[in-house]
């Protein structure tokens, strides 16, 4: 699943909690490398559909955009389900974590693009669903949408803290 092996390789998620623990991220961040080399990384709101995230963004370029026209390599990262705790005389957390690495592209398919925007809607504004179709045709002109082809996934975690025994009767 990942070309680097985890030290706690016991906490590594299967493919599938590994997409569920995605599915469950408000957002992820983004990680590319501009023109001069240096890491970019910026949180982004996201959806997923099979093996691509989808990513909305202005029409008018900017630094994302850039980086991912210049170089589609990226790297996708997300993380749920946090809790620090003690167990055991010792501070630690809770969490589901995912990595997706593979390659940007601009969605230029008209289908692919309004099924991108109106998944991205339904996500994070399901109450206006009834909307979307009026804000599409408003924005969609000055809206751009980008997909991370999903070419390596890898997820650890740890769960939390374990139930306290009940006492005896």
């Amino acid at each position: 699943m990942s070309r680097f092996p985890l030290r706690r390789a016991e906490r590594a998620l299967s493919r599938e909690e590994a997409l569920a623990a995605l599915d469950a991220a408000p957002f992820v961040t983004v990680a590319t490398v501009d023109d001069d080399g240096m890491p970019y990384a910026v949180p982004l709101s996201f959806v997923r559909t099979g093996d691509a995230l989808y990513f909305h963004a202005t029409n008018e370029g900017g630094h994302k955009a850039a980086d991912f026209a210049r170089d589609p390599r990226a790297c996708a990262t997300a993380v749920v389900d946090v809790a620090p705790f003690f167990e055991d005389g010792d501070f630690t957390t809770a969490y589901r974590s995912v990595m997706a690495f593979g390659r940007m592209r601009a969605v230029t398919d008209v289908s692919e693009f309004k099924h991108a925007l109106v998944n991205l809607c339904m996500k994070y504004v399901p109450e206006a669903k009834h909307g979307i179709g009026a804000a599409m045709e408003h924005e969609g002109p000055h809206t751009a949408v980008w997909a991370l082809d999903i070419d390596e996934l890898s997820g650890k975690g740890r769960p939390g803290p374990r139930p306290a025994e009940a006492p005896e009767a």
